[in-house]
């Protein structure tokens, strides 16, 4: 053969190389294929009917959605990963609630009372005794900009006293998402991170407008126990913001007086920090305290290859909705249809087909809990692997797969919601080149799906800390997530199974199902490759 020809064949060979080796094996693709729109629908109507009740953390809807998918992974053969043999992965959740009737402010002598003097913004446990008063600004710590009203001053044991609740830097912008903010240490998270007692919130004029409201609000707290390191963790202090008179009465005779401290605090012009003159006495009794025992499910299909079955995937999806109490248009029941019983009904479907295939690599399957209220489930699962966190080479997560803007269709004119045949892709453009490279190779030989970048960028909140993944990225772990966007029906009553496409939920689980077999099954161990963004910080 001419060199010419040689050479031609050896480009022509390399060329079709890729897409010989993303190829699904026949029986890969029957499995994949057999993900239908009809069980898919089944399955979200269980998981969002109004007997389910949204499946909050803890509720019996959410045991009842539980002992469904475990049933369902008991018959398909997989291995439960839970407690005393079951599918089960318990952790502590305490919920403490505060005792209103006894709780007492003294500053100078003058007695406050709560309701009428103070409100909470953030309960953890009870506190007595008399303490001194450390006055910090806006109380916020911004690394880059070199912003630290904590410098030089000691709060361990002190009450640490700040404008609030909302108050920023002056001419610094803070994305704050729930509870993450980038690139920044809040008030409180910075204050129990120095040890401090408490937290007493100098009121800001916007906030007075809504003091009856927040008589009723943050009464109690719940988290973890013990708590697991993460962005997404509650509040570790107690913090209290008082009536204008109660801080002025706070404030009197100090370097920056009441009336001139509350006005400089709406205009951004914060005072140095310093040390009050006077203490207080704070006595917060506990009403009480309740330990709850929510719960993962966990299950595993152990991988046929001796030399990478140690390593593992997992692919995650939270079983929980977000349940409100507010009743809209007559309507108090929260579904939770598309956040997340979609993905959830979704990831059982692969996990059901998958068992059957043998994957190389070992495949563990999570339907995590507590999401809705600070991803108590995910974090449990990394501070308490049931496998070395170290082994686990890429995290899947599924949430929120069944919107479809479609002419005719309730999401036809939510902009950020996916179109037909088209799904959101968050995670691997920013990480990952090899694996970002398998997903698309696996995707234009089977569905070919319209793989939406939107959201693939680093300074994206849907990349982080939006997300469901986040605990896991914090560790380290690549994360790659599917979903089809967020519609006017998120977090409301209205999220039902009706406005859903089973349809597209097929599409998206079939190409999830693709992904996680090809990762499952290449010879190069998925990993990160580029720099995780300084935006997202790192727990062990």
């Amino acid at each position: 053969m001419p060199v010419r020809l040689i050479l031609t064949a050896i480009v022509l060979f390399v060329a079709a190389t890729p897409a010989r080796q993303s190829a699904l094996p026949d029986r890969v693709r029957a499995a994949a294929d057999s993900i239908t729109a009809e069980q898919l629908k089944r399955d979200l109507d269980f998981l969002a009917s109004d007997a389910l009740l949204g499946r909050n953390t803890p509720s019996p809807g959410f045991d009842t959605a539980a002992e469904h998918i475990a049933a369902r992974l008991k018959k398909a053969g997989l291995q439960p990963l839970g407690e005393s043999g079951t599918y089960f992965q318990r952790y502590t959740m305490r919920e403490s609630s505060v005792d209103t009737a006894g709780a007492s402010i003294e500053i100078g002598g003058k007695k406050l009372s709560f309701g009428t003097d103070f409100v909470f913004r953030s309960f953890t446990g009870p506190i007595s005794g008399t303490s001194p008063l450390v006055y910090v600004g806006h109380g916020w710590v911004v690394p880059d900009r070199g912003i630290d009203p904590y410098a030089g001053l000691d709060v361990r044991g002190k009450f640490v006293v700040a404008h609030g609740p909302r108050a920023l830097p002056k001419g610094v912008e803070i994305r704050q998402i729930g509870r993450v903010a980038v690139g920044a240490s809040s008030p409180q998270d910075e204050a129990a991170r120095r040890g401090a007692a408490g937290i007493i919130f100098i009121p800001q004029a916007s906030a007075l407008k809504n003091w009856e409201q927040m008589r009723g609000q943050n009464l109690s707290g719940r988290e973890m126990d013990p708590s697991v390191p993460s962005a997404y963790a509650a509040a570790k202090i107690t913090s209290i913001l008082l009536s204008s008179a109660a801080a002025e009465a706070l404030m009197t005779g100090e370097r920056a007086a009441g009336p001139e401290i509350i006005a400089r605090g709406d205009a951004g012009d914060y005072p140095a920090s310093f040390e009050l003159t006077q203490r207080v006495t704070v006595n917060i009794p506990l009403a009480s305290s309740v330990e709850h025992r929510p719960y993962n499910v966990v299950a595993m299909i152990e991988g046929s290859d001796p030399a990478l079955k140690d390593q593992y995937l997992t692919v995650a999806s939270h079983l929980d909705g977000a349940v409100g109490t507010r009743t809209v248009e007559g309507d108090a029941i929260y579904n939770s249809a598309d956040d997340n019983a979609s993905g959830s009904a979704g990831n059982l479907a692969i996990a059901e087909r998958m068992a059957a295939l043998g994957p190389k690599r070992s495949i563990i399957f999570i339907w995590d809990s507590g999401e809705e209220q600070g991803l108590w489930g995910t974090r449990y699962f990394v501070a308490n692997p049931p496998v070395p966190l170290d082994t686990i080479v890429a995290h899947f997560n599924i949430d929120m797969i069944g919107a479809n803007r479609t002419p005719g269709s309730s999401d036809a004119s939510s902009a950020t919601v996916a179109g037909p045949n088209e799904v959101y892709l968050v995670g691997p453009g920013v990480l990952a080149a090899t694996a970002d490279a398998l997903l698309e190779r696996v995707n234009t030989g089977y569905l070919n799906m319209k793989f939406n970048r939107d959201f693939d960028k680093p300074e994206h909140e849907f990349f982080y800390p939006r997300t469901d993944a986040g605990p896991y990225l914090e560790r380290g772990i690549l994360t790659i997530g599917f979903f089809t966007g967020i519609h006017p029906r998120y977090h409301q009553p209205s999220d039902e199974a009706r406005h859903l496409d089973p349809a597209k939920m097929e599409a998206v689980t079939r190409t999830v199902f693709a992904s996680v077999w090809a990762f499952a099954d290449t010879a190069e161990r998925p990993r990160i490759e580029k720099a995780i963004p300084p935006s997202v910080p790192r727990y062990k």
